[in-house]
């Protein structure tokens, strides 16, 4: 059965609104969602942030003593644990650690150790979409699909930027294709057809307005894939990937953050129709006062 949170979702301007924009406190806020929605759908939150479990996961058995990224699912002490004990860890992820402990797996297909020869995070990125994208959810599998194409398709740019061999660094059906084709699409115009905006933003010269765009590229994919959703799991879903790209901008450019912390709650506003509840004129963006 279909579950449906409306008091959530109508909650959440109020909800952000409280925090606003100096103590944006993401960590809370994604609290707030897990004590108000059903287990099972909690789990799909979760998947959204298996990218930088991913990460850490990586950092750890490579020993790279990089920076731990707080918004995964496990924090350090309990990623170290399951790592030791194999236990409440992805498939994924339990079948990544189990090809790095082991040189000699039988039990994997060649394709697959392969890969891992030639490029270990690259194998971990192929073992997470490959068991992603067969989960039911609708939202989960159209935005992993596209974020695998996007991550692709930068690669694939900055590969022919600097004219290096990037073939080990794709990822999914089209990685032969972005390896090989000297298209200025890649050869994907007419399956992949975003492609060409994304070939646009990569010839802005300024990197913060890049990136800007191509998050903002990000949103609109969110409420594309999202569009019907209005109360259920999959606008739970659309809202925490927005608020993840805006809590990043707050870190990363004041300004470009605050703007995308009031595209936020329009966004919440204009879901659920809380026009009536909350006046958008008294909505204020607070600054910290220096």
């Amino acid at each position: 059965m279909k579950r449906e949170y409306p008091c959530l979702i109508s909650s959440l301007p109020e909800l952000i609104i409280d925090f606003d924009v100096k103590k944006f406190d993401f960590t809370a806020l994604r609290s707030e969602v897990e004590e108000s929605i059903h287990p099972d759908d909690y789990e799909l939150i979760k998947v959204l942030f298996y990218p930088y479990d991913n990460q850490n996961l990586i950092n750890t058995l490579l020993q790279k003593n990089l920076p731990f990224y707080r918004k995964g699912n496990f924090d350090r002490n309990s990623l170290n644990e399951k790592i030791k004990n194999r236990y409440g860890l992805p498939k994924y992820m339990n079948d990544f650690i189990e090809i790095f402990e082991n040189d000699k797996n039988e039990d994997y297909p060649d394709e697959i150790l392969k890969l891992y020869e030639r490029n270990r995070e690259n194998l971990l990125q192929t073992l997470f979409y490959n068991e992603i994208l067969k989960l039911k959810n609708a939202f989960i599998r159209q935005w992993f699909a596209f974020d695998r194409d996007l991550r692709n398709i930068q690669t694939a740019i900055i590969a022919r930027r600097l004219q290096i061999d990037a073939a080990d660094f794709f990822v999914g059906q089209n990685a032969e294709t972005f390896a090989k084709s000297s298209a200025a699409d890649f050869g994907l115009g007419s399956e992949i057809d975003w492609i060409h905006k994304i070939v646009q933003i990569a010839e802005i010269t300024d990197a913060c307005e890049r990136e800007r765009k191509i998050d903002m590229f990000k949103w609109e994919k969110i409420d594309e894939i999202s569009v019907y959703s209005y109360f259920d799991v999959n606008a739970v879903l659309a809202f925490m990937q927005k608020a993840d790209i805006v809590e990043r901008w707050l870190s990363l450019d004041r300004q470009t953050g605050k703007e995308m912390f009031k595209k936020l709650i329009d966004d919440l506003m204009k879901t659920c129709d809380t026009q009536k509840v909350f006046n958008k004129k008294d909505i204020k963006i607070q600054e910290n006062k220096k």
